[in-house]
């Protein structure tokens, strides 16, 4: 090795509390940057068509940032995974956009001409909680959707088939999943400055990390969910 990298792999390796704060400030700056491409590329694809795709490609370029892999093209490498995932992501998507719009006429079924729920039958109030049980199993499955289209490019029905089942096999990293977007919605909820700043990049890089975590622990223990 030259002297002068001997050199310089002390200050890299000692950097001191100046150096990290600069690290960290670097890595808010990203999610920022992440987050303003995000809601762009949604807004792009008239958020129907732009949603999956952009949310695809901020999940990719967050993976990259947590393994220290990400350049200086942050905005380039987000259009090149835009574009390569857009009809990919959408056709992946679709069926999630169907079960929330049945959801969503089964809850307004339920509920009254004037927004109250109908008391009137035990039923109404057992079918509310399905549709919340299930609207909750459709939007986790649709984050682990996301995270495996950021991970690899399998068929739309195989990560169909990955994205239900793994929540489901998976009890620990549905936990974490649920209960780290409860969190990020309670803080973004209660400072609502930091929505526009980092409202969607940081549960895209939670949600994308566990779902990676455990898809990588399966692979390694050789199971896969089916």
């Amino acid at each position: 090795m030259p002297a002068n990298n001997l050199a310089v792999l002390p200050n890299e390796l000692h950097l001191g509390w100046a150096g990290r704060v600069m690290q960290w400030l670097g890595f808010a700056t990203r999610l920022v940057l992440v987050n303003l491409l995000f809601v762009a590329g949604a807004l792009a694809g008239l958020l129907v068509l732009g949603l999956f795709p952009a949310a695809v490609a901020a999940t990719t370029i967050l993976a990259r940032l947590r393994a220290g892999l990400a350049g200086e093209h942050l905005v380039r490498d987000f259009i090149s995974v835009y574009r390569f995932q857009f009809w990919h992501a959408n056709r992946v998507g679709s069926i999630f956009w169907l079960a929330g719009v049945v959801l969503g006429l089964n809850v307004l079924s339920v509920l009254g001409p004037e927004g109250a729920v109908l008391l009137s039958s035990p039923v109404h109030a057992v079918l509310l909680l399905l549709a919340a049980l299930a609207g909750t199993a459709t939007f986790m499955a649709a984050a682990t959707a996301v995270a495996i289209c950021s991970r690899c490019r399998d068929s739309v029905a195989g990560t169909w088939r990955t994205a239900f089942v793994l929540p489901l096999v998976s009890p620990m990293m549905s936990i974490s999943l649920l209960l780290s977007l409860v969190a990020c919605a309670v803080i973004f909820s209660g400072m609502t400055v930091l929505l526009p700043l980092a409202g969607a990049s940081v549960p895209l890089l939670l949600s994308g990390w566990l779902v990676e975590r455990r898809l990588s622990a399966l692979q390694q223990g050789h199971t896969v969910p089916a």
